[in-house]
This record gives C-alpha cells, structure tokens and sequence, in this order.
C-alpha cells in the first residue's frame, strides 16, 4: 500500500488556490500513492475572527466544488484522497474530513474532539467511520482527537490497520502522541500537518508540518520538515496477523483488563 501525504502551505480562506496547490503537487508528482492524505481543513484554513467567517466557507458534501475537484483528482490519478473540509449541513457546521474516490464521496468522517478553537465555529461529530481500500481497513482522527486514547483504542477494536491522522498543529505533543498511539494499538498512523500560518486581529496560529508516519512498533518511516511538498511511502500492511504488544494479543489481554477494572469498587 502506497500512501501520499499532502504537507501543504495552506492559502488563507482561499479554495480554489488551496485545490491549485494540491493540483500542482499531484502533477509533479513522480509517483502517487493509493491514498492521498491532506491535512485538517486544507481548504479554508483553522483559526478565524468570527464564527461567520468559516461558516460562510463551509460546504453542503452534497454540492461542493470542493469535493467535486477532488473527486475528479482521485478519478484522473486513480487514487483515494482524504482531505479536511469544513461541511455545512441542516444549519450546523462540522470540522470534517471526506473520503474521496474515482467514484465520488466514499464517505466522511466528523471531528469528535473539539480544541477550544473547535468549540467556537463547528457541532461535535458523534460516530467513528472506517473503511476498507484495498483489503486494508482505515480508520480516520482529526488532529485533537489523537489525544483521547478512547477514540484510537475503538478504532483498534474495530480492526483498523492504518489511522490517517489529517492535522493542523503547532506543538511538538501531537508528534510524540502519534508515535505512543501507534504503538499501544498495533497500527499504522500516517499524519498529515499543514505548514503555514492563520494569522487573525488577535492570534497567529503557525503551523510546524513535521509529517510522519509511524509502525506499530513505533519506528518513523516517514518524518517531513517544513516545507510545502509531496511524499510518498510504502507500507508493508499484514492483514492476517494477530494484533500484538511485545508478542502479547491486544485482544486477550484488553478483555482480561477490562473485566478487573469493571469490578473494581
């Protein structure tokens, strides 16, 4: 399984720019993977004056040029792109990332954690997705949510061998985060992190990239500086083994676990 990551510059609250810059990247491209992944909100940026002004950028998946451009990517490179795309639906806004094939929506997947930034512009996802390509079952964690081991820890019982992890930070936590997620569920965790900067009347919001991609053992086989590119990697995904730690079943252990803890007065 070949995997793209998408360390894009990200324009400030300018799609068809953003789409031109990820157009650019593909087309230079020496090799493209069987996934594409960009970052968290690639298309709009993250930190805003007010509210109105992501809402108003916002799109209805069900007719999003958006989502149209990267439909029409994915089907030119024969690829699946997953792209964080703020979604407007029913009066409500949500921090989303869709999944994009040759086919159109695949589906999409709604940020359940909320950063204090969060919390002022977007309505809480509520459910986990995943999703086979290629026989290999995705799962998908926006940013934040890579801190609640809850999220990962379902995901991993949901049997997910790689977790696309689209971002936008600026701290060096989420790095190491990733590296422990990776380990602790005995699967792949490709991050994605803009570069670039939001810069509003009262804060600037700088974002580092430092994209990686980390093995269930932990090892970097990706890690990325700063700057606005394209790289591609491949993954060597063993769909038939036993999800283990240090030669210990996750699955075993975890229901030993959980049934003392349960009983724990």
């Amino acid at each position: 399984m070949k995997i793209s990551i998408i360390q894009t510059d990200v324009s400030y609250k300018n799609k068809h720019e953003n789409i031109n810059r990820v157009t650019d990247l593909l087309a230079t491209a020496k090799l493209i993977g069987d996934v594409v992944l960009l970052p968290e909100l690639f298309s709009t940026g993250y930190i805003f004056n007010e509210a109105s002004e992501i809402h108003e950028l916002s799109e209805n998946y069900g007719d999003s040029e958006t989502i149209e451009s990267l439909h029409l990517l994915a089907k030119k490179y024969n690829t699946l792109i997953v792209a964080g795309v703020a979604e407007s639906i029913g009066g409500e806004y949500f921090n989303t990332v869709a999944v994009v094939d040759g086919n159109g929506l695949k589906t999409k997947y709604r940020k359940i954690s909320q950063t204090t930034i969060d919390k002022q512009y977007f309505s809480r996802g509520q459910e986990l997705i995943t999703f086979e390509h290629q026989g290999i079952t995705f799962g998908i964690a926006i940013c934040f949510d890579l801190w609640f081991p809850e999220i990962t820890r379902k995901y991993s019982e949901l049997g997910v061998d790689v977790l696309l992890h689209p971002s936008n930070f600026g701290g060096e936590q989420s790095l190491q985060i990733s590296q422990a997620r990776a380990i602790e569920n005995s699967m792949y965790v490709v991050t994605c992190n803009r570069v670039g900067a939001d810069i509003t009347k009262t804060l600037i919001g700088k974002y580092r990239g430092c994209s990686q991609v980390c093995s269930p053992s932990g090892n970097y086989l990706l890690r990325l500086g700063d700057e606005h590119t394209l790289a591609t990697i491949e993954i060597d995904v063993d769909v038939t083994s036993q999800k283990q730690v240090i030669e210990v079943s996750l699955r075993e252990e975890r229901s030993v676990i959980s049934n003392l803890i349960n009983h724990t007065v």
